[in-house]
């Protein structure tokens, strides 16, 4: 999902931006739209999603993309003050459409018609409300949540399944009935675990549209609360095993493997880590978001000291071959935009990727290591109030990574 806001250089606040559509720059007369949204990022969002909107409806004028009828009798909300008061909804729906009234001679009445009649009833009595679609929402829900971007492919990836398993077009039709249908479905062929997961993000996403009053509740509130998921149990994760056979690895996967042997890193992290990343002189790696492989909060965004198993091997690597550019270029599926992904390291080694995170986690306990360091290492979100105060300097880090075994 495309980020709308910047910042500028030498220029306080946050600017909207936008690129026009390539075969419609003529027709609206600039390439991009560009303007100041607000000062803090919190004003800069609302405006952006007012910008979003008025710049969407451009667009589709210059493609002359053809509203629904009911479309454009809710497009005359904004000028109801403007409508005279002698007009009535057969005057409103006529001056939109010639949809009839009847089917036929016999006096049947035509149901679309019915339907635009309360439709345009409403719009004269003031309570009648835009309809919004998925692609709305999601895109509301970006500029206010600003996920990552796995977060905002199984937003999608939900949402568009739950609209068409209800066959409904819009998200204010969406009942709870709906909700309890899709969930009931759900638990029919999957886990309780992955239905409570994939509740979240509906959750999530209906409670945008409730606080921007779009709609009057949100239909999958507490619908987790009677699923019961069943823990599964950690197991303490050892690498002795993966570490007399990792030589068995592809040879391209076995700098993978040393770098999540001896940083404890998330796969996907390392395996979009580009070689001006590691500093060998300063004896440390950047985890930066890029175009690839952004990171999933700010959090992840770090800088991590080299263990001491680790650093000989990474400057051997600079040594034998000219490093530059993405260092796993082939751990990256761009069908699925994941990193890392089906590389079936349990049935060479024993062990996945994961369980170099897992060992290094209950290592670093074992030996007593502060959790915040813990987590400022492995890029965790805080979750105590303590820990969002101060920071972990970067001896302090590799004092604990050295503890690594």
């Amino acid at each position: 999902m495309p980020n709308y806001l910047t910042r500028r250089q030498g220029r306080d606040g946050w600017y909207f931006q936008r690129r026009v559509p390539p075969a419609l720059t003529k027709e609206i007369g600039c390439a991009m739209w560009r303007r100041k949204a607000g000062t803090t990022l919190a004003e800069a969002k609302r405006n952006a999603a007012v910008f979003l909107q008025e710049t969407e409806q451009l667009i589709q004028q210059a493609q002359g993309q053809q509203q629904t009828d009911e479309q454009k009798l809710l497009s005359l909300i904004p000028k109801r003050e403007e409508i005279p008061d002698d007009i009535d909804a057969h005057d409103l729906i006529q001056s939109v459409t010639r949809e009839p009234t009847y089917l036929d001679s016999k006096g049947t009445v035509n149901p679309e018609y019915l339907k635009l009649y309360e439709t345009a009833k409403n719009v004269l009595d003031g309570s009648a409300r835009p309809m919004h679609t998925p692609e709305q929402l999601l895109t509301r829900a970006a500029l206010l949540k600003d996920p990552s971007q796995s977060t905002a492919f199984e937003w999608r990836r939900y949402l568009l399944k739950l609209m068409e398993h209800s066959g409904k077009e819009y998200i204010q039709e969406i009942t709870r009935d709906d909700a309890l249908a899709w969930r009931a479905e759900e638990l029919g062929r999957c886990q309780a675990s992955t239905v409570k997961t994939r509740l979240r993000f509906l959750n999530g996403l209906f409670g945008v549209a409730e606080e921007e009053g779009w709609v009057q509740s949100n239909p999958f509130k507490d619908l987790t609360k009677r699923v019961k998921a069943k823990p599964k149990k950690k197991e303490v994760v050892v690498l002795d095993q993966a570490d007399q056979s990792w030589q068995k690895l592809p040879q391209h996967h076995q700098l993978l493997w040393h770098i999540l042997r001896w940083s404890g890193a998330h796969a996907s992290e390392v395996g979009g880590l580009r070689w001006e990343d590691i500093d060998l002189q300063e004896e440390v790696i950047h985890f930066k978001s890029h175009e690839t492989r952004p990171l999933k909060n700010s959090y992840r965004v770090r800088t991590v000291p080299i263990h001491s198993r680790l650093l000989p091997i990474l400057k051997q690597e600079q040594l034998d071959e000219r490093c530059e550019g993405l260092i796993f270029p082939w751990a990256y599926s761009a069908k699925r935009d994941r990193w890392c992904e089906a590389m079936h390291w349990h049935k060479i080694i024993g062990v996945s990727p994961k369980a170099t995170h897992d060992w290094a986690a209950t290592c670093l306990r074992s030996k007593d290591i502060n959790e915040s360091v813990i987590g400022r290492l492995f890029g965790h979100t805080p979750k105590t109030q303590t820990s969002v105060y101060g920071a972990v300097d970067l001896p302090t880090m590799r004092k604990a990574l050295e503890q690594l075994t």
